[in-house]
């Protein structure tokens, strides 16, 4: 039972959060105003593509005689804008697109997108010698989304927290975190460090209905989601440094179709070592995990490598295992263990060939041992700049999804062969 004060609390706080940033990132930008150096970058792209299964789901949970593949027109743009003065650097990419089906017209559907960061470390160093402050803002409206973060050469970070490998079927969904991230200097090496990221996710019902064995009993579930994290992080050299962690996250969750809240806690205890360079960073931690109410405690990490985007040879890699919110068939929360590698390589100033591979295996609490869900994809994709604003692709995609619990089973792949034509006025 969740109390009324704390749910009081998030609807207040989801309802004032767009003016709380809008007004401070005013204030912030008006007092640097006449240092501000601002670029706006346009962009738009067209696309067709052939999709083995457009609902994300097996033929058995959809009414009989209903066709599974479609070709798929996509029509869209974007805005990007770069702002610089003296105190800030900020980055916004705004956009979106039309999808139009050939056979299946009435599963046609809109995307939109935002994604935003602002950093304010020279902002606040005039104020705290050293000291780091950053905003970040995630927003995406979907009926199709991705089980995980996609892009090797992204200039604008992307939030991962719904997305762990845990792929649902065709639903509307709405997705939205904000994050502020910040680190406070106490000597020449040692500072405090946390930050707090505030998660919501929302869903329409299934699309295709909910006929064909099994798949009334899929469910989605509404979820809002508070993470505060912090601790102090020691500098051992130049390019090294150790911290000790305290995470947790608090998860309000109800179905999508109505019903009851309920709540699950997630408190994590860990250390990080973290290596940076000039042209690449590596990072580790290690820890344990309490989850409640489902109980226990689990041992939970994680490593990344990454390299510079500017590079010619871009890779970056992910292993870990961490308890996350689960949105899909079973509420409450999963035990993620997720292994991710992408790598984007210019052959020459105008071919760029990417690679991108993805496994997770979650499982799905509190019998983690038999309620598991597994999902792995892969893509690659070739581009070719044909003038200096032009680009063309040709990309692949496949995606194998199956589910293994109590309330349903099921397994499925997919495959999704496209052009892309796409123009960047930079």
């Amino acid at each position: 039972m969740i109390p009324f004060f704390c749910r009081s609390h998030v609807e207040q706080y989801w309802l004032f959060k767009p003016v709380a940033i809008a007004m401070f990132g005013f204030g912030v930008f008006q007092a640097s105003a006449g240092y501000a150096q601002t670029t706006v970058i346009p962009s738009a792209h067209v696309s067709g593509y052939y999709d083995t299964n457009i609902w994300s789901r097996p033929s058995g949970f959809l009414p009989k005689g209903t066709r599974l593949d479609d070709f798929v027109t996509t029509v869209g743009g974007a805005v990007q804008v770069l702002h610089e003065t003296r105190d800030i650097d900020a980055k916004l990419k705004v956009g979106g697109d039309f999808n139009a089906y050939v056979n299946t017209t009435s599963l046609n559907y809109f995307n939109a997108r935002a994604n935003g960061t602002i950093g304010l470390d020279r902002w606040v160093d005039q104020y705290v010698r050293g000291a780091k402050l950053r905003v970040t803002e995630n927003f995406r409206y979907t009926p199709q989304t991705p089980g995980f973060v996609t892009g090797v050469r992204e200039t604008i970070s992307q939030d991962n927290t719904f997305f762990s490998g845990l792929q649902a079927f065709r639903a509307n969904t709405f997705i939205n975190t904000t994050g502020v991230t910040g680190s406070y200097p106490i000597s020449r090496d040692l500072a405090l460090e946390g930050g707090y990221t505030f998660g919501i996710r929302r869903f329409g019902t299934i699309l295709g209905g909910e006929t064909g064995t099994g798949g009334s009993n899929a469910s989605f579930f509404n979820t809002t989601t508070n993470t505060w994290f912090g601790g102090p992080r020691y500098q051992l050299s130049r390019n090294d440094s150790i911290a000790a962690l305290y995470r947790q996250s608090f998860i309000l969750q109800s179905r999508s179709n109505g019903g009851r809240s309920f709540g699950t806690n997630l408190i994590t205890l860990a250390g990080n070592y973290e290596k940076k360079f000039q042209e690449w960073s590596f990072s580790a931690e290690a820890g344990v995990t309490f989850v409640e109410p489902a109980g226990g405690a689990f041992p939970t990490g994680s490593l990344s490598a990454s390299t510079e985007i500017e590079r010619d040879t871009v890779i970056r890699v992910t292993l870990l295992r961490q308890a996350r919110p689960s949105v899909f068939l079973v509420g409450g929360a999963i035990l993620s263990n997720l292994a991710q590698v992408g790598i984007s390589h210019r052959i020459y100033e105008r071919l760029i060939l990417d690679g991108d591979a993805a496994f997770a295996y979650n499982q799905f609490f509190p019998d983690t041992n038999n309620t598991t869900f597994q999902n792995f994809t892969g893509s690659t994709r070739l581009a070719y700049k044909l003038t200096r604003d032009i680009t063309a692709e040709i990309s692949y995609a496949f995606n194998s999804v199956k589910s293994d619990t109590t309330a349903i089973q099921y397994q499925f792949s997919r495959h999704v062969m496209g052009f892309f034509l796409s123009a960047e006025w930079k």
